[in-house]
């Protein structure tokens, strides 16, 4: 590479380090053909649509390779907010339509095409995803993860939240360390902050919460407390209260408001709620609902994710709808296009330039990007 470039820290041989933020922004945010319109017609810069899938892509190459390094120095320098009192960190999952076996890339002429070019500058990442197995003709959709870490005030009041996105992958392992990771960082500058670990009621994710736990519960003195979300009980209660009284029917909605008011107030709320739902269960000739929501409920009861009443008199969130927004804001609104379909490496492209976007990283995530292309470059002296 020529010097002055190294100097400059022009991005992948031919793009100042500003423009190639703005094209890493404007992937993050809209499909590549409205990206091209958009910046032609406000005069930043004629870029072509290949250019718009060609260039963040092999940035974000580039970021996996140097992982370790940039999360590690977006960590460290973003704050942690001065009024925070506790933190709420979940886990969801969220489907996307993925190139796969069945579902080949698109614009291939060749059965036999050369790999991307990210791939001949930098090496690909042999991750084992759930697109190579498809099995099933057609698009296919498999489940990518999100996750979130918010900051509370002393009221419940969300102050801040950090957005972690991946693609499709067993047992969403990646996603999991990357949030212990960042409790990690917030722990090691504030041990006394109370977490909240939040979650619907998959098991994977509460395993996954569990080792999050076991890894920093030396770092933390505060209170840890697992709850299941709120909002994923009422819909079991409210079919349960459909199946005794009728579906819909006025007594439905007040039985099902009345249990949920009950989990709310009560320090034994669940097991009030329990009692409730085996009486019941006695008389009625639906009883696959009420099984269901005994079931559900009894679990996470047993498991301890349940103490609703002492998380609201802590001004704990009781619900994950930042979690299940997230899955939105990151992933549903940006990659559910119709005709949309993505590879794995393209795909994370997006979310990691769109999470960091959201979670107001985007400068310090590129800051360290770029630094990689740079370098102090030492002029020859002349010989005496």
């Amino acid at each position: 590479m020529i010097p002055m470039d190294r100097r400059l820290g022009i991005v992948e041989d031919a793009f100042t380090p500003r423009l190639a933020r703005i094209l890493a922004r404007a992937t993050a945010s809209i499909p590549s053909e409205e990206a091209a319109d958009l910046l032609g017609e406000v005069g930043v810069a004629s870029v072509s649509v290949s250019t718009l899938h060609r260039l963040p892509r092999a940035m974000a190459a580039r970021l996996e390779q140097r992982r370790v390094e940039i999360e590690a120095h977006v960590r460290m320098n973003d704050p942690i907010p001065a009024l925070a009192v506790s933190a709420q960190a979940s886990l969801d999952g969220v489907m996307v339509p993925m190139e796969g076996e069945h579902a080949r890339a698109r614009g291939r002429k060749t059965d036999d095409p050369e790999p991307p070019r990210h791939e001949q500058r930098y090496e690909p990442h042999h991750r084992e995803i759930p697109a190579n197995h498809n099995e099933a003709s057609g698009r296919a959709w498999h489940e990518a993860a999100v996750a979130t870490l918010s900051y509370l005030d002393a009221e419940g009041r969300v102050l801040k939240t950090t957005y972690l996105a991946e693609m499709p992958e067993p047992q969403k392992l990646t996603l999991a360390r990357r949030l212990r990771e960042n409790l990690t960082t917030v722990l090691a500058e504030r041990p006394e902050l109370n977490i909240v670990a939040a979650s619907d009621g998959a098991p994977l994710h509460w395993r996954l919460l569990a080792d999050i736990h076991s890894a920093v519960a030396h770092l933390h003195t505060g209170t840890w407390m697992n709850l299941v979300d709120f909002y994923h009980v009422t819909e079991y209660l409210n079919d349960a209260a459909d199946a005794i009284y009728g579906e819909g029917t006025p007594d439905a909605r007040v039985a099902s408001r009345n249990w949920g008011e009950t989990l709310r107030a009560y320090t034994n709320g669940a097991e009030r709620v329990l009692k409730s739902l085996r009486y019941h269960r006695k008389t009625s000739t639906k009883r696959k609902d009420i099984d269901a929501a005994i079931e559900y409920l009894c679990v996470q009861k047993n498991a301890g994710r349940a103490n609703f009443a002492e998380a609201e008199a802590r001004n704990f969130p009781i619900g994950t709808g930042v979690t299940e927004a997230a899955a939105k804001t990151v992933v549903s609104v940006r990659m559910k296009r119709a005709g949309a379909r993505f590879s794995h490496h393209g795909g994370q492209t997006i979310l990691h330039f769109r999470a960091a976007l959201l979670s107001q990283r985007f400068a310090l995530l590129m800051d360290a990007l770029e630094r990689t292309y740079g370098a102090e470059v030492t002029l020859p002296t002349k010989a005496a």
